[in-house]
């Protein structure tokens, strides 16, 4: 049989609706907008291992007649039909001597048990593949396959009458949504929650805590980030690509090191590294964002993948930041956590002494903080946080070991170019917690260089720094402290010449693997009260402020350490 409307390199019109997203709305409504009208999508590990499974499926020569056995085979058919409003592409078409062609759907799982059908959202996705067909010209299946990958093992799908109504009834409900903006409401069975690859985005826990409708959220989002983050930072170094990883190989071509395109998250290279335009190719279409620091790590920008899809939260965001007050009450909360943080780093550090001057400290700041949520102008704001810093960077020196302090004399907050080790490791630290949040901030779907307390300047990747407000004392400073304390930074760590001091690569190293483990550490979250990474932490922060400016949640509150 002859079929016309094969095509191999077949993309959706922007109007037709793919049958896997059909999948999704019967998983959850919330999900299907969140991937079909936001553009949203994260991979876990389900989604990478259906990908992976559906590469040996497709096939190398999509829709290509093959004969296996006594049936005829086409991998990779793509239909589409304007009157149903729906588009796909099937993984099989089959078809046995006798009989009509049918669809065979392939799922990574395993089969259900012999009393359980397939699952509802997978039996309207056969069955919407089978209206496809019917509408292309080709008889109208009586029924259909579903090919379980983990069993080996296909189960037969009924195209009962029954059946076809759903589909047509799930297919009337997603064209309905999809011309909507009206979010819609979490799933009610959140065990659903845990195997969808878009909680961290969706956040239900999350939204009910912040909501008031309960108290402590259940841990559904993963603690931690999947993948590892690789740094580069030996002068002259060259990378490129063999095999899917990435070779590291020094100025004389010796390898150095090697990383799996699979496994990374992100790229970082300091100074004269070099790449070739294979490895940023495969990094933009694998999704992973290449940073550039300069030698003594300064952040300089990022190569990252196409603009984030979610156009809507961008809006949203500028939206606030040219409404004065908006942005006024979210600078606010921002300067209110850090001096949470200040404040609580410093009793943390100072607890054994508490002098009256330590006594007289930690008031100061309190006061200070209490004048922040009725500051009346963002001059003030400023006043308040400026003042706050002076206090808290004053005793700042105070937090190192006496027997640490002859080599790590701290006098005061300095930079560009740091002058001494300790503001030296504070000003290496906080470019890396900007990339961070720069890349997080991309990644979300924001503009990092529209935020609400940092002025928009050239160059100045605002909202990430807003952000990074949180995590300064709790992820950079808390770390300084802890690796001078225990000796970790010698003096032969560092270059210092006529008054000015960086890390040197030996340095930089120890830095990095400390940066990484703290990032790592896993915390209780102060407000959901389950734990978590810092660097998921981050992410959580960007996210929430997304919810709150497209008014998912009512209120936006900030990090603050205990």
């Amino acid at each position: 049989m002859e079929i016309q409307t094969l095509s191999s390199d077949f993309s959706p019109a922007p109007d037709l609706i793919p049958v896997s997203y059909l999948n999704a709305y019967v998983y959850c409504p919330r999900r299907f907008f969140l991937e079909h009208n936001q553009g949203m999508f994260e991979d876990n590990a389900h989604t990478v291992e259906g990908r992976s499974l559906h590469r040996v499926v497709d096939g190398k020569d999509p829709a290509r007649a093959s004969k296996k056995g006594d049936a005829i085979h086409r991998r990779s058919v793509s239909f589409s039909s304007m009157s149903l409003g729906i588009t796909g592409k099937l993984d099989l078409l089959e078809e046995k001597e006798g009989s009509v062609l049918y669809p065979v759907e392939y799922k990574k799982s395993k089969k259900p048990p012999k009393d359980r059908q397939p699952w509802l959202n997978d039996q309207i996705q056969v069955c919407a593949q089978s209206l496809l067909m019917a509408e292309n010209g080709l008889p109208m299946p009586e029924k259909a396959y579903i090919y379980y990958i983990g069993s080996k093992a296909r189960v037969e799908v009924s195209l009962s009458e029954s059946l076809l109504e759903q589909t047509k009834q799930t297919i009337a409900q997603c064209r309905l949504i999809s011309r909507s903006d009206i979010l819609p409401p979490l799933a009610d069975n959140r065990n659903k929650c845990f195997g969808c690859s878009l909680n961290a985005i969706c956040l239900p826990e999350e939204e009910d805590v912040s909501k008031g409708r309960k108290t402590n959220a259940r841990t559904i989002i993963p603690m931690s980030m999947d993948g590892d983050i690789l740094y580069v930072d030996t002068t002259g170094a060259y990378l490129n690509l063999s095999s899917g990883s990435i070779i590291i190989t020094a100025p004389g071509g010796m390898e150095i090191g090697n990383a799996s395109i699979e496994q990374l998250r992100e790229i970082v290279l300091f100074g004269n590294v070099q790449t070739t335009t294979q490895v940023l190719h495969t990094c933009m279409k694998n999704n992973i964002p290449v940073h550039y620091l300069n030698f003594y790590g300064r952040y300089v920008g990022t190569c990252s993948p196409m603009l984030h899809y979610n156009g809507l939260l961008r809006e949203a965001q500028w939206k606030a930041h040219f409404d004065k007050l908006l942005s006024f009450e979210y600078s606010k909360i921002i300067v209110f956590s850090k001096l949470v943080n200040m404040r609580t780093l410093m009793m943390r550090y100072l607890r054994e002494k508490r002098t009256d001057k330590d006594l007289e400290s930690f008031e100061s700041i309190k006061s200070i903080n209490k004048q922040v949520m009725n500051a009346e102008n963002i001059q003030s704001l400023r006043g308040y946080e400026g003042y706050g810093a002076k206090i808290y960077f004053s005793r700042f020196g105070d937090f190192i070991k006496p027997e640490k302090q002859s080599f790590f004399k701290f006098s005061g907050r300095n930079r560009r170019p740091p002058r001494d080790p300790a503001n030296a490791l504070l000003s290496f630290g906080y470019s890396l917690l900007a990339k961070d949040c720069t890349g997080t901030a991309i990644r979300v779907g924001f503009d990092p260089f529209c935020g609400f307390y940092h002025v928009m300047k050239y160059g100045r990747p605002s909202l990430a720094l807003d952000i990074m407000e949180f995590f300064r004392q709790p992820i950079v400073d808390s770390m300084v402290l802890t690796a001078v304390n225990n000796g970790v930074f010698r003096e032969n760590d560092f270059y210092q010449f006529q008054n000015t001091c960086y890390l040197n690569e030996k340095g930089r190293k120890k830095f990095l693997v400390q940066y990484e483990m703290r990032k790592r550490d896993m915390i209780t979250h102060p407000k959901f009260h389950y734990r978590l990474s810092y660097e998921r932490t981050i992410e959580l922060q960007f996210r929430l402020l997304g919810k709150s400016l497209l008014n998912e949640i009512d209120n936006y509150e900030g990090f603050s350490i205990r």
